[in-house]
């Protein structure tokens, strides 16, 4: 009997272990206010369960206009057992520039999307060719996009749409230049300066690649036999 009681005991203890007190949001809200940040104001912000030599605990990463944040947080306590910050990730804002939220705004709009359309919202500053820039990227059910803003000027400096799923149709679908020309540039919403169509033959479908000029934009568009897009992507000329 007592060696029943031992081991129900034992068995109540790992359970406790694996069993967390402190919930995932829990965690990220201790986590955002020892960094004394609000959730609205935290950027690519992403948490999960981990362990570390029988520890269970919470992974919690964001970035706030300071720099890019990591925490560790007991599951068992709520107790912040790591902590790091990285202030070199930051990036100053150009005197006359956008914040992070105009070029949230920017790149939102540009796709015709609502930030509560989108999931898997990410936002990062780099330099390019000497500017600060933000890189955007978010997702629908069927769409992926990714921008390159300016922070000076809040102007699209690249910007990139690509299907998601599978091509519908069959597979020896075939389309004659003057119709991929003609996707193409209903496509990209204008008469290009110029158009050029490739026709490309892979595992057994044909595509077709069409790059044009429009506006100082460089446009490439891939279209399936079928007639389908299934991305585009522009860049600003000479950028």
């Amino acid at each position: 009997m007592k060696k029943a009681i031992a081991i129900i005991m034992v068995l109540a203890l790992s359970l406790s272990v694996l069993v967390a007190s402190v919930t995932e949001d829990e965690a990220v809200s201790i986590a955002l206010s020892d960094a004394g940040i609000a959730r609205e104001d935290a950027e690519w912000l992403r948490s999960h369960r981990d362990r570390d030599d029988g520890r269970l605990y919470y992974d919690v990463e964001f970035r706030s206009a300071d720099g890019k944040w990591e925490y560790e947080i007991d599951s068992e306590s709520g107790r912040i057992v790591g902590f790091e910050f990285d202030e070199e990730k930051a990036r100053a804002i150009p005197s006359g520039g956008i914040d992070r939220a105009e070029a949230e705004r920017v790149a939102l709009s540009d796709a015709g999307l609502g930030r509560g359309d989108v999931s898997a919202f990410r936002m990062e500053s780099d330099r390019e060719h000497g500017m600060l820039i933000y890189e955007v990227s978010f997702r629908t059910s069927d769409s992926e996009y990714e921008y390159d803003i300016s922070s000076e000027d809040g102007s699209v400096l690249k910007a990139s749409w690509e299907k998601r799923g599978r091509v519908r149709g069959d597979r020896d679908s075939r389309l004659s230049n003057d119709e991929a020309e003609s996707i193409a540039l209903e496509a990209i919403g204008g008469d290009a300066d110029r158009i050029s169509v490739w026709e490309e033959r892979d595992d057994g479908r044909y595509w077709y690649e069409a790059t044009a000029e429009i506006d100082g934009y460089r446009f490439e568009v891939d279209i399936a036999g079928t007639g389908e897009v299934v991305s585009i992507e522009r860049s600003l000329r000479g950028f």
